[in-house]
C-alpha cells in the first residue's frame, strides 16, 4: 500500500499522497499509508466530522483547498508534520455505493486544483483502491 501511494505522489508530482481507510459503520477514518507525512502519524484516526478529509468521507465528494490552514474545516493530524503543506485535494474511494477510503494529495506551495487534477487523482488512485479493497477484505 505504501508503494502505491508513493507511486501516486511521484506520478502527480505532489509533496504528499495519503490514504485513509474508511470505517463507515463507526464514522471513522484511519491513516494507513502516506508518502510525505511523518510515518509517526500512521494509524491516526479521525471521525467523518473532522477536517477536510472527514468532509470528503461525509459528502462523498472531492474537496479542494488552496490554503488548507485557512479553511474553516481544517483539522491537524497530530505528529504528521502536515502544517507545512498549503494545498489539499481529497477524493473518496468507493466500492459501488460504499465508501472504503479517502485519497489525499497535498503541496508545500499553494496550488489551485482543478477538474483535470481531480480526474488525474481518480485515475492514479485506481490501484490504491484495489489494494484498499484487499486490505478491507482481510480485516472483515
Amino acid at each position: 500500500m505504501q508503494e502505491r501511494v508513493e507511486a501516486v505522489r511521484q506520478a502527480l508530482a505532489v509533496d504528499v499522497c495519503s490514504l485513509y481507510q474508511a470505517f463507515p459503520e463507526a464514522g471513522e477514518l484511519e491513516l494507513v499509508a502516506s508518502g510525505g507525512l511523518d510515518p509517526e502519524a500512521l494509524g491516526a484516526r479521525m471521525t467523518f466530522s473532522q477536517g477536510l478529509t472527514g468532509k470528503v468521507a461525509r459528502t462523498g465528494q472531492p474537496v479542494v483547498a488552496r490554503q488548507v490552514a485557512d479553511h474553516p474545516e481544517y483539522h491537524h493530524v497530530a505528529n504528521s508534520g502536515e502544517e507545512r503543506f498549503k494545498s489539499y485535494l481529497g477524493i473518496p474511494l468507493s466500492n459501488g455505493d460504499r465508501l472504503i477510503g479517502v485519497l489525499v494529495i497535498q503541496t508545500v506551495v499553494a496550488k489551485s486544483f482543478f477538474h483535470n487534477d481531480i480526474r488525474e487523482l481518480h485515475r492514479a488512485g485506481r490501484d490504491v483502491r484495489e489494494v484498499l479493497l484487499a486490505r478491507r477484505a482481510r480485516l472483515e
